[in-house]
């Protein structure tokens, strides 16, 4: 397993990041699939991944607390956990009381005495730029404030954010108050990218959510027509509906370095990024996290295919 530092910090992660967002039954229950989702972060932790991303509305984290609370590596292991505060239905205040709350239910229910990176996130309704600038601006202050005491109690390590867009990713990000961001990174989804230079140039780091886009970039589908009616991709179609095309572009211009597998090329992508610190991608079996844990082995940057990809993605994918 490699590892690379959180720029501004002091953690070495592992380049893979366990997610367990449907590793296990959201209500408990003990069926097949939540034990599946316990052997494999059983098997990530025994391959050497130290990072594990997670969040209250995943509904899994009971599977975690049986997983880590009398394991060997829990003092060693890194958390990043979600803080949406505040959520969808607040009413765009931030509540210090909340933040703690989300941050002190972690603690226990992983079984840790830190959560080594706060990945706070701010929504909103209606969800656009408009209403989600202004938000950022009048919870910063006490969002740091809340932060500092979590900190100098030795509860948090480190504040990153995942804004939903550019505009709020700028507006984050000149606030000065995040060590990085946290967001979605792909061959397909690639607006991100255009910060990484200023991150690296400041000591910062990214962390990359959806490197397999939803599973578009993997060897299961090539098109639509392979895509059942009540299959959850139907909700990415809406967003996205030339999703299929753009994967058969990044085939025919990586054809060389996916060679035969769109999956471990589509994985290690982001690693081809030096800003990229670790890749959080969910993992429901052993074998996923076998496979996961070999195609991130030795992953070099190489500036080269990233440039290739922007290109790719600025021409619309050859449209």
């Amino acid at each position: 397993m490699d590892y690379r530092r959180i720029g501004g910090t002091d953690l070495d992660v592992s380049v893979l990041c366990f997610g367990p967002m449907r590793a296990a039954a959201k209500d408990g229950a003990d069926t097949e699939a939540s034990r599946d989702g316990a052997r494999a972060l059983e098997a990530a932790l025994a391959l050497g991944v130290n990072f594990l991303h997670s969040s209250y509305e995943y509904g899994t984290r009971w599977m975690m607390t049986d997983v880590l609370r009398d394991h060997p590596k829990r003092h060693d292991i890194h958390h990043v956990i979600k803080v949406p505060v505040p959520d969808w239905d607040d009413d765009s205040a931030f509540s210090e009381a909340k933040f703690r709350k989300r941050v002190e239910d972690a603690l226990k229910e992983l079984a840790t005495e830190r959560i080594a990176v706060l990945q706070w996130m701010w929504r909103t309704r209606p969800h656009d730029d408009a209403h989600a600038l202004p938000v950022l601006a009048n919870v910063a202050d006490d969002l740091t404030a809340a932060f500092e005491r979590l900190r100098d109690e030795g509860k948090a390590g480190t504040l990153m954010t995942m804004p939903y867009t550019v505009p709020t990713a700028r507006a984050a990000l000149d606030t000065g108050r995040f060590a990085g961001l946290v967001g979605y990174y792909n061959a397909i989804e690639m607006e991100m990218s255009e910060f990484f230079d200023e991150l690296e140039a400041n000591d910062r780091s990214y962390l990359c959510i959806r490197p397999l886009y939803q599973s578009i970039l993997t060897d299961r589908r090539k098109s639509w027509d392979e895509v059942p009616e009540d299959h959850y991709l139907q909700r990415t179609r809406k967003e996205n509906p030339n999703a299929f095309r753009q994967r058969q572009a990044v085939a025919d211009t990586f054809a060389d370095e996916i060679d035969g597998s769109m999956m471990r090329f589509a994985l290690r992508f982001p690693l081809f990024s030096p800003t990229v610190a670790s890749v959080i991608t969910g993992l429901n079996t052993v074998t996923q996290v076998e496979e996961a844990v070999a195609a991130l082995d030795n992953v070099d940057p190489r500036p080269d295919l990233v440039e290739r990809a922007r290109d790719l993605w600025r021409s619309g994918f050859g449209s």
